[in-house]
Order: C-alpha cells, then sequence, then structure tokens
C-alpha cells in the first residue's frame, strides 16, 4: 500500500549537512519528515512545488535576545513572526535575571514560547550570582536546561560582569551535570575595556560608528578568549564562544584547540555583512562592535579554514526611539534587529566570498543543533527529524526594508541593501506558516527541554 503524506514537498533541491546536494522529495506526515527520495510515490494531503528552488534544514539562530524593549510575550511574537519569514524555525534564547533564581521567571519564559511563539526555542541562561550557580544541576534537571551563559565583561546599564572566580566556579558546576552541557561566554576583558570607553568618552566626545571599536578593542576579546579557554581546560567543559569578532580573537581560538582544548566559535551575521566604515552609522552600533573590514575579511577566512562552527545573530531588537542614534556615539543604544535578514545575509555574503553552500548552510543549521545536543531532531532533512524546512530562491533579489521584515523594529541593520538569496516558503512542524514574504499559518512554537544523552 502506497504511504500517504500530509504533505509532500516535490522537485527541489535538498542541501543536506554531511549529505550534499539531493535532488529528492520530501514526504511529510504530522510534524515529522517520514521520507525523503526521488519522485516518491503515494497520496499527498498538500503539495508544495519547490522546483528551481533549494530546500534546506530550517533555520537555527543559537543566539537571540528576546523581551529587552517590549514584554517578552510580545517579542516572543513579533520576532519570531519575523524569523519565520527569513526561514529560521528554532532559536536559542539567552535569558536573563541579573539578581533573581530562574525558577522565579522559567515558567512564564516557557508559556510564551509554547503558546506565543511561530519557532522552537532552547534556553540559554545568563549566570550572575552564587545561587544561580547553585541552582544550576536544578534548571537542567527540571526544564532540560544544559546551555549557560556567562559574560566576561557587561554592558552598562544592561548586563553586568562576572568576574573570574565566579567563571570558573559556573564551569566547575556546568562540569557536574554532564559532558555535553555548555559553558556559553562573551569573551571580553573587563578592565580593558572599561579603560578603553573611558578613553574614548574624553578624547572624542562626539564618535562615530568607526570610533566605537576603539571602546572594545580587539585585544580584549583576545586575552579574555584565552583566560576563559584555560579555565574551561581546567574545568573540563565544552566553551562556546559567542559572536567571535576580531582576528585576534581567531587567533586565540585556534591556539586553544591546539592547546587541547573543546572550543566552540560563533560568529553573526552583523559581523559578516556590515563593517565599521558602514553609511548605516550608529544604528548598527552593537557589542562586541561591528570591526574594518579587515577584521571582517578574517572572519570570512575563519569560516572557510573552520575556525567559525556556528553562525547567529545576537538578535537584539530595538526601535529607533530607544536606540537613539541622534544622541551620538555615547547616547546610543547597542542591539538591533537581524532575525529577519539573517539566512539572506548569509547566502548573500558567503557566495561573494567564494564560500560553498552546503557549508553555508551547516554552520546555520547542524552545527548549532550539534553543539545544543538537538540533532538530528535539527538541523537535517532525514526521516524522524522534525519537518522544518525552508525553500530558498537563490536569484531572488530584494532590497531590505524592515517593514517587510515584521518585527517589532522599525529599521534594519541592513536597510536599503540589496541582498540576493531569499527564503519563499517555511514549513514548521510539517505546516506552511511562511510563503512569498507573508505569514500564511499559525505559530506552532515550542519550547524544547534538553535530557541528559
Amino acid at each position: 500500500m502506497s504511504p500517504r503524506f500530509d504533505l509532500v514537498v516535490r522537485n527541489g533541491t535538498l542541501i543536506i549537512p554531511g549529505v550534499g546536494t539531493v535532488a529528492a522529495d520530501v514526504g511529510i506526515c504530522g510534524s515529522r519528515i517520514a521520507a525523503v527520495g526521488e519522485t516518491l510515490s503515494g497520496s499527498a494531503q498538500e503539495v508544495l512545488d519547490a522546483g528551481g528552488k533549494v530546500v534546506l534544514p530550517g533555520i537555527f539562530d543559537p543566539h537571540v535576545h528576546i523581551g529587552n524593549e517590549l514584554s517578552f510575550e510580545q517579542e516572543a511574537q513579533s520576532e519570531t513572526r519575523a524569523a519565520i519569514l527569513g526561514g529560521v524555525t528554532t532559536i536559542g534564547i539567552m535569558l536573563r535575571s541579573l539578581d533573581d533564581s530562574y525558577f522565579l521567571h522559567l515558567p512564564a519564559f516557557r508559556r510564551a514560547m509554547d503558546e506565543m511563539s511561530y519557532v522552537d526555542s532552547v534556553f540559554h541562561l545568563q549566570i550572575f550570582t552564587e545561587q544561580q550557580i547553585a541552582e544550576m544541576p536544578d534548571y537542567a534537571r527540571q526544564y532540560g536546561v544544559r546551555s549557560f551563559k556567562f559574560y566576561m565583561s557587561g554592558i552598562p546599564g544592561i548586563v553586568k560582569s562576572v568576574t573570574d572566580d565566579v567563571l570558573f566556579a559556573g564551569f566547575k558546576q556546568v562540569a557536574s551535570i554532564g559532558a555535553d552541557v555548555v559553558a556559553c561566554v562573551h569573551c571580553e576583558t573587563g578592565a580593558l575595556i572599561e579603560r578603553a570607553r573611558n578613553e574614548l568618552v574624553a578624547h572624542k566626545p562626539e564618535g562615530t560608528l568607526a570610533d566605537w571599536e576603539d571602546a572594545h578593542p580587539a585585544v580584549a576579546e583576545a586575552l579574555a578568549i584565552r583566560t576563559a579557554a584555560y579555565l574551561a581546560k581546567l574545568a573540563a567543559v565544552h566553551l562556546y564562544v559567542v559572536h567571535v569578532s576580531s582576528r585576534q580573537g581567531l587567533d586565540a581560538v585556534r591556539a586553544a584547540r591546539r592547546e587541547g582544548g573543546r572550543v566552540t566559535a560563533e560568529t553573526i551575521t552583523s559581523f559578516l555583512g556590515i563593517s565599521s566604515d558602514d553609511a548605516i552609522g550608529l544604528l548598527a552600533k552593537m557589542v562586541p562592535p561591528v570591526r574594518t573590514p579587515e577584521h571582517r575579511a578574517a572572519l570570512w577566512d575563519a569560516i572557510r579554514d573552520g575556525t567559525i562552527d556556528t553562525v547567529g545573530t545576537d538578535n537584539t531588537s530595538r526601535r529607533r526611539a530607544s536606540k537613539r542614534p541622534e544622541a551620538g556615539l555615547h547616547g546610543s543604544r547597542p542591539g538591533h534587529p537581524s532575525l529577519g535578514t539573517h539566512l539572506s545575509v548569509l547566502l548573500h555574503h558567503g557566495r561573494r566570498h567564494g564560500i560553498a553552500l552546503e557549508r553555508l548552510v551547516d554552520l546555520a543549521t547542524r552545527a548549532p543543533a550539534r553543539a545544543y545536543g538537538i540533532f538530528p531532531r535539527k538541523g537535517t532533512i532525514a526521516p524522524g527529524s522534525d519537518a522544518d524546512l525552508v525553500v530558498v530562491d537563490l536569484e531572488l533579489e530584494k532590497v531590505v526594508r524592515a517593514e517587510d521584515l515584521r518585527g517589532m523594529s522599525d529599521f534594519s541593520p541592513f536597510e536599503g541593501k540589496a541582498l540576493r538569496g531569499w527564503p519563499v516558503a517555511t514549513i514548521k512542524a510539517g505546516k506552511l506558516v511562511a510563503k512569498d514574504g507573508e505569514i500564511v499559518g499559525e505559530p506552532s512554537g515550542r519550547y524544547l527541554p534538553r535530557a541528559e544523552p
């Protein structure tokens, strides 16, 4: 008896990390992929013709901030709407509680992602206090959290730093929970950053985006990576360095690996698509900063040689009114939206730098899914995997406009730029949710607890 599928994606060219380019159909039953093969036989309730297009696993953005401007609940809907239109079907959310136990907040965070989100999610808890360190095993046990984030240098008015002793204690607690648990670290050396910021204020009270790099020198990133890697090796934990931004930071990652450290390195699409001389100016201000073209070129070389493992966004959505670019270098706030352009920036600039399509897809799907323990449920196209797919027209060129991205922000750091390679359909949990730049389905996102392997 021929199988009956709920949905078949026909005539597409599948890009499957670790497998390659495959001309095949994808048959879906319920929320899972049931079959992959040439000209699948059997009936289908619905057919999506992907002829002339490529079909990718749903994109997993491992580095997203939600609820920095509007409520967590509001942004859980608005920002994941932008994500699904951009081909992103799973996100890793950096949750923040500066002082309280996460047990006071996790139920509401989880409920928001289960009820309002268009995408699935995993949580990375930002750790600041001794109480939070003590409770980490219970966060893992009760909520399936298996990744924790530490800031070696905070952001004034937004987030606090942790000292090296707290970082090391956190690493040892990570190791006690399990070998699969990940320690994510924002690597900048706080004392160097503070001095550099003070000097910039004194000498350049009216500065530009290019000057902002002076407040976050590359040496501060490199030194922090070396420190974190040393402590992580002593504690025997998997170190995940978020948003590597500089040539010196990349060199520090390479050195840590040569010394036997287990280090995963992430960069973000803003660093790959924007340089500090960009005309967008302070709308692109973030921490760490977008840097000179030389650093940007080094990041692309690191993608080519394998130093960079994953690509995310560090999405921190804001509106112009709170971003305040008119307040100048020292008055404007860091952070900008990137979810809606994540895949297109990677495809557009990756092609310009001669990076193979399979490599680009791996960076945004399988690699982060492996790092965070949700592969092969996510990050591939295979029977049994979640039916999260994105159909991409590699030749479709569009000019970025914030209103088309459908998030809460009224600007994009890529505003006015033409990008080639856009999603034309996104399937989430076996249902067509976005098509031709419009939402056509309902939110179906869920929080994904990660169990001990």
